[in-house]
């Protein structure tokens, strides 16, 4: 629904594989392929082994099936906007990550916010002619026998961390620091309005940004003095906000140990100065 006004749709394949992009290695671990894509974008396809015929992606290495290539991403310029498509996310989450396609994520957002077109990914080579094309009858559609919701682990559930993530994040939100009572202002943006061609309109953004910001003034002002103690940590990646908690329990460990050996030390000087004490007695009384 959200691709479809640009002419751009997924299909149903299993797709199974390594590619590789200007050096790059990665996985295309249980991925899709992509079936209609306007022409003067640029795709790019990879020989890949497709499981949805054959059932179970186990058995992939036993079934003997042959490669062919497969268009996995796609690269677009749609008025003053910019669309990237790719078939695959667990390159990205650490659920089921093999390998890691930061590398790739990082040339589609140079693309997508900056405009800056990868060479390699822009190449002549790719850019399609004729665009991709299957009829909308032949494409898949939702089952309607699912009750997606029973088997959903987000919708109607509380958003944590479930057995396919780290162990240490089991049962959590993801991060050692509970955020309460911090908000960020998101930066204003220049709204499309895909009814007028495509133009963005930015009067009625800065309208709608100046009406926001003498809204959310006094939230603003009751929020600053709060939002100074934790200016830092809203910086801070997730992963260092973990380290930090468990560094935590290390030195209150350390600092426990240091407070129970003064004390027995302190025990220990004040019977050797009763014994001494009981000792000189002795000696003077006959």
């Amino acid at each position: 629904d959200l691709l479809a006004p640009f002419g751009i749709a997924f299909g149903d394949k299993i797709l199974n594989g390594d590619f590789s992009i200007d050096g790059e290695q990665s996985r295309y671990a249980s991925g899709t392929d992509i079936v209609k894509f306007p022409g003067g974008g640029y795709v790019h396809s990879f020989p890949f082994l497709d499981s949805s015929e054959s059932g179970a992606t186990q058995n992939i290495l036993s079934s003997g099936m042959t490669k062919a290539d497969s268009p996995i991403l796609g690269l677009l310029e749609v008025g003053g906007g910019r669309i990237a498509v790719y078939g695959d996310s667990n390159c990205l989450d650490s659920s089921h990550m093999v390998t890691n396609c930061y590398w790739l994520l990082r040339k589609i957002l140079d693309f997508t916010s900056r405009n800056i077109k990868d060479p390699v990914l822009f190449s002549d080579s790719v850019r399609q002619d004729k665009p991709l094309y299957q009829d909308d009858n032949q494409l898949p559609s939702r089952r309607t026998d699912v009750n997606f919701s029973t088997y959903s682990a987000v919708v109607g559930k509380e958003l944590i961390c479930r057995s396919d993530s780290r162990f240490e994040v089991w049962g959590t939100k993801g991060y050692g620091l509970q955020v309460r009572g911090r908000n960020r202002r998101l930066p204003g943006y220049p709204v499309i309005d895909l009814g007028r061609g495509w133009n963005s309109t930015v009067e009625t953004s800065n309208l709608k940004k100046s009406n926001l910001t003498e809204k959310n003034r006094d939230n603003t002002l009751g929020n600053k003095y709060l939002g100074l103690l934790y200016k830092d940590d809203l910086q801070l990646d997730m992963p260092v906000l973990v380290a930090s908690h468990w560094l935590i329990i290390p030195a209150i460990v350390a600092v426990s140990g240091l407070l129970l050996f003064l004390s027995f030390w302190r025990i220990r000087q004040k019977r050797r100065r009763r014994r001494k004490g009981s000792g000189s007695g002795r000696f003077v009384n006959p």
